[in-house]
């Protein structure tokens, strides 16, 4: 049996799998993992494999981002400045 044909690990999938799960290319899954951007992932046998669960909760993070406090406050934009009233001494 080819390695490409071994099922992943209980609760696993490989990277060809969480591609298409995310959208992305397993070329950007692989820069991710080097960068520490994307899902967690480990190596079973030498290959990537994803833990569904990791994969499919940093698609619903990335598809409804966290809230920033700060902009909570924010009810509208700032108000212009005003001009300076020119005097002449």
């Amino acid at each position: 049996m080819r390695r490409s044909q071994l099922p992943a690990p209980t609760g696993y999938i490989w990277i060809d799998e969480a591609s298409r799960l995310t959208g992305l290319a397993p070329k950007t899954l692989y820069n991710y993992r080097h960068q520490g951007v994307g899902p967690p992932s480990n190596t079973y046998r030498r290959k990537v494999v994803y833990k569904l669960a990791d994969v499919e909760a940093w698609i619903a993070e990335q598809l409804a981002p966290a809230v920033d406090p700060a902009r909570l406050r924010e009810s509208r934009p700032p108000e212009p400045k005003k001009p300076r009233a020119v005097t002449n001494r």
